[in-house]
């Protein structure tokens, strides 16, 4: 009998040796990861994606440290949302239920990013934004900032859309404006001086020029189209279309006229003067778009349109990306 207890204490003992040593080996190696990830300095930050109706982003607002690595870690317990944050290169196209998309950043200056949702996730996308603040570091260099261009010639964002009185019958093409071979005055040669321009009033100024009188008016919109595209690149447009796709499709329409599903209902600027078009603007409209200078659809980007459910994009597209998207835009009327 004591035989048989010493056989049974001993092979108590042995599995006691044994699930300590399963137990503690992994915690070990994850106490050791935990060890690794603190001494190589990266900070975690949760991010949490709801729709807006929930909440948006939680936090909306980080404060992070020039040269800190910060490890995002996102995720979104409802739909699909996505998470831009361009001035720290961070795009991440999908985050989906349940999972958890983890992301380094290392800001290298100060300043402040915007961040927002790239997904259509719900009628009030447009309210994900956030903003991360950056301090530390060598003090930003403070610029003088000039008004944006709308700002600096007047032009009233909100006043009833002009139209142009005289439209083309068909698609002005950029390649048969330059076939023409006919030397464009100087203003529609300067791409900063062109920007302040409507096409319809570069149309009558050609239309008007003694030197045009043998052009037939197909032929002066397709030099207006050659004048509007012949600067811009296949890369641009390429970027540009992207952002479309992404950021304006879901309420213009992937084709421009104005009819996504995302923006039937929305209110245009009707509170402001009844005699406002509701929903978004129809780019293939050129009474409007062909009257409208490059500068003001800028400042519809910097700004956003007060009332309609457009957000402001100033905080999210670098000059050269509005810039594009502008260009983009005229390809709904121009054929490059």
């Amino acid at each position: 009998m004591k035989h048989v207890r010493s056989r049974i204490k001993e092979e108590l003992f042995a599995l006691g040796v044994v699930l300590v040593v399963l137990v503690a080996f992994p915690a070990g190696i994850f106490g050791y990861q935990a060890w690794r990830t603190a001494s190589a300095g990266v900070k975690i930050v949760e991010i949490v994606a709801r729709a807006p109706e929930q909440g948006g982003f939680s936090p909306d607002r980080l404060s992070l440290r020039v040269g800190e690595t910060v490890r995002l870690r996102i995720s979104s317990p409802d739909v699909v949302h996505g998470l831009t944050i361009p001035g720290l290169g961070v795009n991440v196209n999908d985050i989906y239920p349940g999972k958890v998309v983890e992301v380094d950043v290392t800001p290298d200056k100060p300043g402040r990013y915007a961040f927002a949702c790239t997904r259509w996730c719900s009628v009030d996308h447009w309210r994900m934004r956030g903003v991360i603040e950056v301090t530390g570091g060598s003090p930003p260099v403070i610029a003088t900032t000039e008004p944006p261009l709308f700002q600096q010639l007047g032009i009233d964002l909100d006043a009833m859309p002009h139209e142009a009185h005289a439209t083309p019958n068909a698609t002005p093409s950029s390649g048969v404006g330059a076939a023409l071979n006919v030397a464009l005055p100087q203003d529609l040669t300067d791409p900063a001086t062109r920007r302040t321009l409507a096409p319809a009033g570069a149309f009558d100024n050609l239309r008007a020029d003694p030197a045009n009188a043998a052009l037939s008016d197909a032929d002066v919109w397709n030099l207006v189209a050659w004048a509007w595209m012949k600067d811009v690149s296949p890369t641009a447009l390429a970027r540009a279309a992207t952002l479309y796709a992404r950021d304006c499709a879901a309420c213009h329409g992937p084709d421009g006229k104005g009819k996504g599903p995302a923006g039937l209902n929305l209110p245009g600027l009707q509170k402001m003067d009844p005699a406002m078009p509701s929903g978004p603007a129809d780019f293939t409209d050129p009474a409007h778009m062909l009257a409208a200078s490059d500068v003001l659809l800028q400042g519809k980007l910097l700004r956003g349109g007060m009332g309609t459910g457009m957000p402001e994009f100033g905080s999210l597209y670098t000059d050269e990306e509005q810039w594009a998207m502008i260009a983009y835009l005229r390809t709904f009327l121009f054929a490059k």
